[in-house]
This record gives C-alpha cells, structure tokens and sequence, in this order.
C-alpha cells in the first residue's frame, strides 16, 4: 500500500470516496476486534478512542453506496437505458461472489470444528436467510438463532432489500425529481421517527437490524445523489469539504459523551446528512484539496476499494480465532487475527473480486451502458456495493 497520495481520480474512480470507505472500515474492524482480540477497557476507557469506534460507522456505507448506485441508475435512465433485471443480477453476482464461499465456511465449521455444536436446522436457517437476504429480519425475531460470526451482515439484507425497490422507483418518479427528493426526506424522517418507536416496543437490537428502521442512511444517499444538478456550485467551494469532514468527525468524537443510544437517536439524522453532503462536496471538487489528498492516499484508497470483502470476512475470523485461543496473550490474539484477515482479503480480491469485477465490465448482457471516462466508476455499478 503506497504512502504517497494518489490523483483526485484513480482512472476514472472517486479516489477520495475510496479513501473515505477506508477509514471507516478501520473503525469498523478495530471496534469488532475490541472484546474478541483484545481486552474491551484499554480501549473504551479513552473517551476519544471510545466515540471512533463506537456506532455509526457503517451509516457511511450505506450513504456512499447508495449515492454511487443512484448515480449510475440515474445516468442510465438518462440514457433511457434503465434495466431493472440487469441491475438485480449485477447484484446477485457481486454479492454472491462473497456470500456463497462465507457460507461453505459455515457448513466446514458445522462439520470440522469441535468448539461449535450447533443443529444443522440452525445452520440451515442461517445460510438460507444469509443466501436470500432476509438476515436480519429473521435476526429480529430470533436473535439467538443468528451464528455470532454472521450477526454482521444484517447490513448487507438491507441494503440489499433497498436496492430491490430503487430502480423502480427512480423508473416511475424521477422524472418528477424535485418532488421525488422531498418524499424521499420525508420518507428518511419517518423511518427515524418509526425507530424511536421500535426502540421503545422491541429495544434497540431489533431497532438496529430492521430494514424499517435502518433505511434511511440508504434513503439519504439516494436523495444526494438526486441533488447532485442543485449542487454543482459547491465545486467553486473547495472549503464544503473540509467543513463537512470536519462536522462528521467531530459528531463522531462527541458519540461516547452522549446517552447509550444516540447513535440511533437525533445524532443519526445528523450523521447521515453530513455523510451525504460530504459525499457530494467531494464529489463536486474541480481540484484537490487538503482534505481530498488525504483521503486519496494509497493505502486509504486500497482498504476502501476491498472493503466489501473485509467487512465480510472480519468477524467470522475474529470470532472462531478467539474461541480457539482463550489462553493465549491478547497481543498474539491480535497480531494472528489481523495476519489472517490480510491473508483472506488478498486471496479474495485477486481471485475473487477482480475477476468477478472484469466480468461484469466485459459481459455485453450485464455492463454498464458506455460514457464518458469521467463517469464511470469502476466497481461502482449499479450491481456493486460497499459495506457500506
């Protein structure tokens, strides 16, 4: 991974919402690490460290994701070129190339590893639920049923039941786009007010977990994207950027300060639009700035662009390496489960992602219609997603 910061664009790629992606999915890591690895006080007894880690993380997921999914929906309907089924097997492809091998895995530790015992109805409920993306509303009505190295993926069920209803969506209202933009902010309002509700009935795990509940960072990142033509000025601003980087971080600093679920509280609705303005001042940049720089350097960009395969692939290792090493020192623990992370997410990348991403782009049935170079955002196709 290089330290030199890269082009504002790596090909044709938004380099800063790679490098963006990379510094979340640090958190994310670091804070599921935190009680398997290593020892939870050291690390949540510094109140900075503590708001970092803390939730929220993926949020920005799901917003940069849906922004770049929405994009390229929107420039092929502008194309009238629009294909709900293509983008629905894109999907199913960029998804499945990670999901099916995590699900062998399970089946292998059914049947090799002597420190689980669990039903095979079990395993069968887990692998289906995870195989039809309905996860985590199985997960809500049975959460002991959910294996611990999966519980994660929650994530992936929703975004991916969104992701079922937006290409209709933008087919049947975008061109009405103003009205369409505040019905969608009305509709990521009441799935606020509805979480405060499901909080309050069914506690905060189903609140978290619930497509219901947790679909409006999609929502927010669908209705920047929709705002890009409003806000092309902002590229005549390259301060937007610092100021919004600056507002998502400290929001982040001041989580471990606030009541025990703030994070699904006013704080999230916070969180969310200044993803999603972040994410379009970035966007919108005509030149670099300090702030694009960092975020494009090399090794940044490298994490955002795996990030899929790592927030796959994080817990399940975590989880099985600590109840295989329940003796052992936490900084072996740690070092062991971060060298074989590294090791998956190479293999994976290059025999996996790549050329699943190659094919995508090759396929004539399933490819993106052609633009300009500007456009295109390699890996960021309608079928693509980031872990969020």
């Amino acid at each position: 991974m290089g330290a030199r910061p890269a082009d504002q664009t790596t090909g044709s790629r938004v380099a800063a919402l790679d490098g963006l992606r990379g510094l979340v999915i640090i958190t994310v890591v670091l804070n599921h690490a935190v009680g398997k690895l290593w020892p939870r006080g050291p690390v949540y007894d510094v109140p900075v460290l503590e708001g970092l880690l803390t939730g929220g993380a993926v949020t920005v997921f799901f917003v940069v994701g849906a922004f770049i999914v929405t994009r390229n929906l929107v420039r092929e309907y502008d194309d009238d070129r629009l294909d709900p089924v293509r983008f629905y097997v894109r999907r199913l492809i960029r998804l499945g190339v990670q999901i099916v091998p995590l699900c062998g895995v399970l089946v292998a530790l059914d049947l090799f590893d002597d420190s689980y015992r669990g039903t095979t109805r079990n395993l069968v409920e887990n692998v289906t639920h995870l195989m039809t993306y309905t996860f985590n509303l199985w997960g809500s009505d049975d959460l002991l049923g959910t294996r611990p190295e999966v519980g994660h993926l929650w994530y992936l069920s929703v975004q991916q039941q969104a992701y079922l209803v937006l290409p209709l969506v933008l087919l049947l209202f975008l061109r009405w786009r103003p009205a369409l933009i505040g019905s969608l902010i009305i509709l990521a309002l009441a799935c606020f007010a509805w979480r405060q509700v499901v909080i309050e009935r069914e506690g905060w795990i189903v609140a978290s977990t619930l497509t219901s509940t947790r679909v409006d960072a999609v929502v927010w990142g669908v209705s920047a994207a929709l705002l890009l033509p409003y806000t092309a000025r902002w590229g005549r601003w390259p301060g937007v950027v610092a100021w919004c980087a600056a507002a998502l971080v400290g929001l982040k600093l001041v989580l471990s300060e606030l009541p025990e679920l703030a994070f699904l509280g006013v704080w999230s609705v916070a969180f969310m639009v200044v993803a999603a303005a972040l994410v379009l001042a970035i966007w919108n940049l005509d030149r670099p700035t300090r702030v694009s720089r960092f975020l494009s350097y090399g090794s940044l960009r490298v994490l955002g662009k795996s990030s899929l395969t790592i927030y796959v692939w994080h817990l399940p290792v975590f989880v099985v390496l600590a109840r295989h090493t329940a003796g052992w020192a936490w900084p072996i623990r740690t070092i062991t489960g971060l060298a074989i992370l590294v090791a998956i997410v190479i293999v994976l990348e290059r025999l996996v992602e790549e050329p699943t991403r190659r094919f995508l782009a090759s396929s004539q049935s399933l490819r993106m219609p052609a633009r300009s170079s500007n456009e295109h955002v390699p890996g960021h196709v309608p079928g693509a997603v980031t872990p969020s």
